[in-house]
């Protein structure tokens, strides 16, 4: 049975429907950025989740810790959406760190996480890409802020065992340093990361 959720729907799902669902997406634009549409409280309930997808800032270490319960299935899919006005009215500070994404990873021997970045700071970048993340794809979208070699530079060095896909797209006018390779310049990055990371699939540069 097709169940289609909503934010004002999900309170109301009775245990029986949320037992058997096996994926769940809750992203949507239109939800104010200071708001959480689901909590470690409610996520309990949903013990045979596949995949999952939602704001990162609404991905805390509690959510991970419901995720490696013993009455949870092993999550293969984890699709995480992370958006600088989300950044801006929500804090970072109650993200999962390393450990907790060692024990979803040792419960999720099977997991693959995807990340969706629009115009993230590399600061913040930095704090999100946790070395145990078994990060496949990865998608910027930049608009304003442009993708540091350093970043570049940290994801094939971190996931080289894990990354098929590489995508940076890039809208702004001035394109003069996308992606902006400037801390680093007797090496390209971009190719290094071709080179490291053996599994990868797709490597896409759009800009204008």
């Amino acid at each position: 049975m097709l169940e289609i959720v909503t934010p004002t729907s999900l309170s109301s799902l009775s245990n029986s429907i949320a037992n058997t669902m096996e994926h769940l997406s809750l992203l949507d634009n239109n939800i104010p950025g200071n708001s959480t549409l689901i909590t470690a409280v409610e996520l309990e309930q949903f013990v045979n989740l596949r995949s999952l997808a939602l704001d990162f800032c609404d991905f805390t270490a509690e959510m991970a810790r419901v995720l490696t319960d013993n009455n949870h299935v092993p999550l293969q899919r984890l699709s995480l959406l992370v958006h600088n006005v989300s950044v801006m009215h929500k804090s970072l500070d109650n993200m999962p760190n390393d450990e907790h994404w060692k024990a979803l990873s040792r419960k999720s021997t099977n997991l693959r996480v995807y990340i969706m970045a629009f115009d993230i700071k590399s600061e913040d970048m930095l704090k999100i890409l946790k070395p145990s993340i078994p990060l496949e794809r990865i998608h910027f979208d930049s608009y304003i802020t442009c993708v540091s070699g350093a970043i570049v530079d940290l994801i094939s060095r971190q996931y080289d065992k894990f990354l098929t896909h590489f995508i940076l797209m890039n809208d702004v006018i001035d394109t003069s340093g996308f992606p902006d390779l400037s801390d680093n310049r007797n090496e390209d990055p971009l190719v290094l990361l071709a080179w490291r990371c053996t599994k990868l699939s797709l490597l896409a540069i759009h800009g204008r």
